[in-house]
């Protein structure tokens, strides 16, 4: 569909009528706000604060009932107060410049950063914050980090709080190696909180194998796999799968298993094991050399990456590949790890040995 540029105008023109009119509504609200917590409205409802008091009432976010009570100052700071009134600045900015002022800048800094964006003026106030010792023992005492996984260890989550330079140290380092991690089959691009996501296993595994081989001689991992057969009947055996410390695993974990370690298949029916598979031997030390030796790196076709270089199986080992070194390749952690075993990406067999190419391969719909 084609838009006449007169229609994009009028599109726009609205837009910041709009726009214009919300400031005049927040600036509204918060002139009420001002005569409720004159009538000590929190401590009657018996709130913790007058912000917690409206992110209750107002069911809304704990910045924009900041922003509210904030608005207060703009009777301290006329002349905020007369462009926003006057519809020279919108009621975000006000309050950018409010921050600004009260954390101390002079007037000129104030008057300049009418003309630099919003998150400019955030990094203006920043600076003009002073940190206390008391505030760096704080800060250092509050430190901390959480890791928990969900009720069936598919997922896990993260939290956690730094003192500014090492959050600043951390961030570095997960942007420094995020950065690594920007070339993705056939132009796909994932987002930077992937991207971060992927660069701290790395640096985790990192830690984890420091003292090992990088061409990976390690015996790799030696578990044995559960299926139960009377929840995976009729899906292909991807349903009902896990390892023996409990850990539920999906087909993509399960290849991944069988193409760097050693696992033994148990199959189980009314919880009782009924088939035990012989264990699938990981890829011999002499083979995994060569095949280092004779790829001289990851084969991804344009990858320069030497990064944890490790053999792979064209064909899945649960399809029948095994460890002859025509049937192996190399790549990089990122290709294996993340684009193969993680998205599900497979060689293209017919792609040049030193030019291998991935292709997506057909992900069906998981049974109801």
């Amino acid at each position: 569909m084609f838009w006449s540029s007169r229609r994009i105008e009028e599109r726009i023109t609205r837009l910041r009528e709009l726009d214009a009119h919300i400031s005049d509504l927040r600036q509204e609200q918060s002139v009420i706000v001002n005569d409720l917590s004159k009538m000590g409205i929190a401590q009657r409802d018996r709130a913790r604060s007058l912000i917690e008091w409206l992110c209750s009432r107002l069911d809304t976010s704990r910045a924009h009932a900041s922003d509210l009570v904030l608005a207060r100052r703009l009777a301290v700071h006329r002349d905020v107060s007369h462009r926003l009134f006057e519809r020279e600045i919108s009621f975000d900015r006000a309050m950018a410049t409010l921050k600004l002022a009260d954390a101390g800048a002079e007037a000129q800094t104030v008057r300049s950063s009418y003309r630099v964006d919003l998150n400019r003026v955030a990094s203006l106030t920043a600076q003009q914050r002073r940190v206390s010792r008391v505030g760096e023992l704080q800060a250092f005492a509050g430190r901390f980090f959480s890791i928990q996984p969900t009720l069936d260890e598919s997922s896990w989550r993260l939290s956690g709080q730094l003192p500014g330079v090492e959050g600043r140290v951390v961030e570095k380092a997960l942007h420094d190696r995020a950065d690594e991690f920007r070339t993705m089959p056939k132009g796909e691009t994932s987002t930077r909180g992937q991207r971060q996501a992927d660069a701290l296993v790395a640096m985790a595994q990192d830690s984890i194998d420091r003292d090992g081989d990088q061409a990976g001689d390690a015996s790799g991992s030696s578990v044995a796999v559960f299926v139960d057969f009377d929840q995976a009947n009729g899906t292909g055996g991807e349903l009902g799968a896990a390892v023996e410390y409990g850990l539920r695993v999906g087909p993509n974990t399960l290849n991944e298993l069988l193409c760097t370690g050693s696992v033994q298949i148990i199959g189980l029916t009314n919880g009782r094991p009924v088939v035990t598979s012989d264990a699938a031997k990981v890829i011999p030390p002499a083979v995994r050399r060569y095949v280092a030796y004779r790829d001289r790196g990851c084969t991804i076709d344009g990858c320069t990456s030497r990064y944890r270089l490790q053999p792979h199986h064209i064909r899945e080992r649960r399809h029948g590949g095994d460890h002859d070194p025509d049937h192996l390749t190399t790549l990089c952690w990122y290709h294996h790890h993340f684009a193969v075993h993680g998205q599900g990406y497979c060689i293209d067999p017919t792609s040049p040995p030193h030019r291998r190419r991935l292709i997506r391969t057909r992900i069906g719909r998981d049974p109801p």
